[in-house]
């Protein structure tokens, strides 16, 4: 039990992480209100190069591109009311040959620029879209000094020159995927792009079915949802959290969590180790109760989150 307790806390980065350099991360704030629905070019703060086409948004408030039902297929948001929609390939569905530019790219400044030497960690959530044709294999993390200007359709060293490569092979239509790395700063990176970075050639796809009667072509088409990156410590998963603690662990029903210093507001949530949320409410205070008599026996994360870090510690639950 103890390397599965382990292993989920290598995926889910237990322990404490800083400030989120990525504003609007959860893709929740526009720039104008929800009067005739929302698109990804009314996000506050996220943009995408000259040079690539617009990422996909889908809003609870929008009456086609909607949440759940997102025109791409039905999928709840990670969290909040909104994600976006990226394509990692595009096929003409009339020859069945790739488009020119087959990719989409979403791109924000940081709040800050990261620290020479500093290791970050960087973390996304994923979904397969139900209308994709393909599944690809490959999602990339582009940190630089300013928006690029040149896309990588263009310019083929963005693969090369990307801080994080994602498998993304294992990522399916039935839930949401954490996807989770860390990477060392060079110094003065200012830029987050998030993309497929492949060329035509180098892309690696698997074709599933064709729902090109949906959207008009043969799409590998992801949902993104709450973007983080923060800076960490190498190994930090490794180490126990000591502002949380869990009282009983193991437990059978009800299980309290509890802070060891200072008081915080924010949601306390229980994944499970693929990283899906089983149990979720909020949390204000110093603690609170959950009731986990619905769980499964097995290896769980608890996750406190605020708006300024994110507690971890893990859960063990028997019956």
């Amino acid at each position: 039990m103890k390397s599965a307790l382990f292993l989920l806390s290598t995926l889910l980065g237990l322990g404490t992480y800083g400030q989120n350099l990525v504003p609007n991360g959860s893709f929740e704030q526009f720039t104008t209100n929800c009067n005739f629905g929302l698109q990804y070019s009314m996000l506050q703060d996220w943009v995408y190069p000259d040079c690539a086409s617009s990422p996909g948004l889908a809003h609870a408030c929008n009456p086609l591109a909607g949440v759940p039902h997102s025109g791409y297929g039905f999928q709840e948001a990670h969290s909040g009311d909104a994600f976006i929609v990226l394509w990692t390939l595009s096929m003409n569905s009339q020859g069945g040959f790739p488009d020119g530019n087959p990719q989409m790219y979403a791109n924000i400044d940081l709040n800050q620029q990261l620290v020479a030497g500093q290791h970050y960690c960087l973390r996304l959530w994923m979904n397969m879209a139900d209308s994709s044709c393909y599944r690809t294999s490959a999602f990339h993390a582009f940190l630089w000094y300013g928006t690029p200007t040149v896309c990588n359709y263009q310019d083929t060293a963005w693969d090369t020159y990307a801080a994080v490569t994602f498998d993304i092979s294992a990522v399916d239509t039935a839930g949401w995927t954490l996807l989770e790395a860390g990477f060392e700063a060079s110094g003065g990176e200012s830029n987050l792009t998030l993309g497929a970075f492949q060329t035509l050639d180098e892309i690696d796809s698997v074709f599933i079915a064709d729902h090109s009667n949906a959207l008009g072509a043969l799409l590998a088409a992801y949902f993104i949802d709450d973007v983080e990156l923060w800076a960490c410590e190498v190994g930090v998963e490794e180490h126990a959290n000591d502002r949380l603690r869990l009282y009983p662990n193991p437990a059978t029903d009800l299980v309290r969590v509890a802070l060891n210093a200072g008081e915080e507001t924010g949601t306390v949530s229980v994944l499970d180790v693929q990283g899906r949320v089983v149990l979720q409410q909020a949390f204000r205070g110093v603690q609170a109760e959950l009731d986990v008599s619905g769980l499964s026996s097995g290896a769980y994360m608890v996750q406190l989150r605020t708006e300024r870090s994110v507690l971890s510690a893990p859960l063990q639950v028997v019956r």
